[in-house]
C-alpha cells in the first residue's frame, strides 16, 4: 500500500521531508497501518481542494521585538557552513529566568536570531574570526520563536509545539512574505522535553552566568 510504504520510509529516514518526517516518527507501525487503511477508503481530493489548516499555519503571533538589543540577553552564536551564514541568538528575560530555575520555558518567552551572510575570502570560503565564528558580512534576515497563551490552539495536534509560534523577518523588520510555520513546527516537534528549543543548554548557561 503506497501510503503505508511512504510513512514507513519517512519514519525510518529513507525518505526525508521536514514536516512529514516529524509526523511519521510519532506513529507506531499499527498507527501507520491504520492511517493508510483509513485514507485508502477516502475519495480523492478535488483539483482545487485546499487544507483547512493552512491559514492557521500561515499566521503567526510573533512580532518583531524592537528593543531586543537592550532588553534581551545575547546567549549563543552558531556557524552555518552549508549556507555560509553566522547567527547570533538572543533570549528575553522570561525565558532566561525559567531556564535558570530549571523550569520549562513559559508563555511570554522569546528567542530571537540575527542572520548574517559570512564574509568570504578569495576562494569563496567563509572567513573565520579569532573567536572561531564566521566574520559577519551582510544582515540577511531575522528569525524568532515565541509563545503566548492560546497561540497553539488552532495548530493541528501533529504539529503543535504547545503555544510556540515562529516567524522570519526581513531586514526591514517585516514578516517575510510566503512563510508559514509548518516546517518550523515539524522541526521543533521532537524537542518536547526541552521546551521545543534546540539551544536550551546555552540559554541555561547564560542564565546561570548572569
Amino acid at each position: 500500500m503506497y501510503i503505508e510504504t511512504q510513512l514507513k520510509a519517512l519514519k525510518e529516514g529513507t525518505r526525508k521531508n521536514p514536516i512529514m518526517s516529524a509526523i511519521a516518527t510519532q506513529l507506531s507501525n499499527d498507527d501507520i497501518a491504520n492511517v493508510a487503511a483509513y485514507f485508502a477508503t477516502q475519495p480523492g481530493a478535488a483539483a482545487a481542494a485546499k487544507s483547512d489548516f493552512l491559514p492557521n499555519l500561515a499566521k503567526s503571533g510573533v512580532t518583531f521585538p524592537e528593543n531586543y538589543k537592550t532588553t534581551f540577553t545575547k546567549y549563543h552564536t552558531i556557524n552555518f557552513p552549508a549556507t555560509k551564514q553566522v547567527r547570533y541568538y538572543y533570549v528575553n528575560n522570561a525565558a532566561l529566568q525559567a531556564a535558570k530555575a530549571g523550569k520549562s520555558l513559559p508563555d511570554g518567552s522569546m528567542m530571537f536570531a540575527e542572520v548574517y551572510s559570512a564574509k568570504l575570502d578569495a576562494d569563496k570560503k567563509p572567513v573565520m574570526g579569532p573567536d572561531g565564528f564566521f566574520v559577519p558580512d551582510q544582515l540577511v534576515s531575522y528569525t524568532a520563536m515565541a509563545r503566548e497563551a492560546g497561540w497553539g490552539k488552532d495548530i493541528p495536534d501533529m504539529l503543535r509545539n504547545e503555544n510556540w509560534n515562529y516567524a522570519v523577518f526581513t531586514t526591514a523588520k517585516q514578516p517575510r512574505p510566503g512563510v508559514n510555520q509548518a516546517e518550523c513546527l515539524a522541526c521543533h516537534k521532537p524537542l518536547d522535553k526541552t521546551s521545543y528549543t534546540f539551544t536550551i543548554e546555552q540559554i541555561t548557561a547564560a542564565a546561570k552566568a548572569k
